[in-house]
């Protein structure tokens, strides 16, 4: 082994060499600085036993220094490799994270409100009915229910100016299609249905036509016998609502 007083002067020459190289813009070699440390510091074996080796073995001081110099490098593509991995994941999961579902609606639980009641049918007028039915039974020509109930009412404003029965049998026939029987048995069938209040004008009035006593009992029957079927089927509309109800 040579002596370290020639060690260190060859390391001081290589020292000043590595300043001329970096002075000039090169980079110095560390190898032969690195092999004389180790020569000086008694790690290596002489020269001439290592010259019959192909390759030297290196020292744990030189390998810890090759560990600091390259950790770092040897680290940093694990560090870059880590990064692009995270990368990935988060590119793929987000890529087949599924669809948000479309929010379902429960289906509501409340009953549905019935269905508002029908408003009831106009009542039929039984007065009108009546007389009409026994204007027919009389032979007495019906145009229409609405001509019927016109002109009964035409009769009774006649009586409210003049309470004369014969009077107002000539206005009916004036201004109807019925001749003078018909208008008598039309007049006494308004004033029972329309204007009860003059029936003493029509009881016993002169002249008065064959079977006016019969039609006047006939109108009185037919109108009752429909106020009795009208009460009846109002009975059944109040009651039928809370037959409903309870179903």
């Amino acid at each position: 082994m040579r002596d370290r007083e020639a060690i260190d002067a060859e390391l001081r020459r290589i020292a000043a060499a590595r300043r001329s190289i970096r002075e000039r813009g090169g980079q110095p070699s560390y190898g032969q600085a690195d092999a004389l440390l180790d020569e000086r510091l008694g790690h290596l074996p002489a020269p001439e036993s290592a010259a019959g080796k192909n390759t030297a073995v290196a020292t744990p001081r030189r390998r810890g220094r090759a560990l600091l110099r390259f950790g770092p490098l040897a680290l940093l593509p694990l560090s870059l490799l880590a990064v692009v991995a995270a990368l990935v994941v988060t590119i793929t999961w987000r890529h087949f994270e599924p669809a948000a579902q479309p929010t379902v609606v429960p289906p509501s639980t409340a009953s549905p409100s019935p269905a508002a009641p029908k408003p009831p049918a106009p009542p039929v007028d039984v007065v009108d009915v009546a007389f009409v039915a026994a204007l027919k039974h009389d032979g007495v020509p019906v145009p229409s229910q609405e001509y019927v109930a016109g002109h009964g009412h035409a009769v009774c404003e006649f009586l409210t100016r003049q309470t004369d029965f014969a009077d107002a049998v000539r206005f009916v026939q004036q201004s109807t299609i019925w001749d003078a029987d018909q208008s008598a048995n039309f007049t006494a069938g308004a004033i029972v249905s329309y204007c009860p209040q003059y029936e003493t004008t029509a009881a016993r009035p002169a002249g008065q036509p064959p079977g006016y006593e019969s039609t006047l009992s006939d109108l009185q029957n037919v109108q009752g016998d429909l106020q009795r079927i009208e009460g009846e089927l109002q009975d059944i509309r109040d009651r039928l609502p809370g037959a409903l109800g309870h179903q």
